[in-house]
């Protein structure tokens, strides 16, 4: 095979699977981040209990 049609065709491959795996879903079956799919969802995180820490009491306003 000659170089000329083998390094182009070798090239466009690439440019190809580049262009591919800009649009394949990420992990298993998440989709992709944006711009080219939906966004993940931010992991949330819960701040952590303070030692010594009492729930919350209701204020006197509040029913009950």
């Amino acid at each position: 095979m000659s170089d000329r049609l083998f390094f182009p065709l070798v090239a466009l491959i690439a440019l190809a699977l580049i262009a591919l795996s800009l649009v394949w879903p990420q992990g298993l079956g998440a989709p992709s981040p944006a711009p080219f799919g939906q966004p993940l969802a931010p992991v949330r995180q819960d701040p952590a209990p303070q030692p010594g820490a009492h729930p919350t009491q209701p204020t006197p306003d509040a029913p009950g």
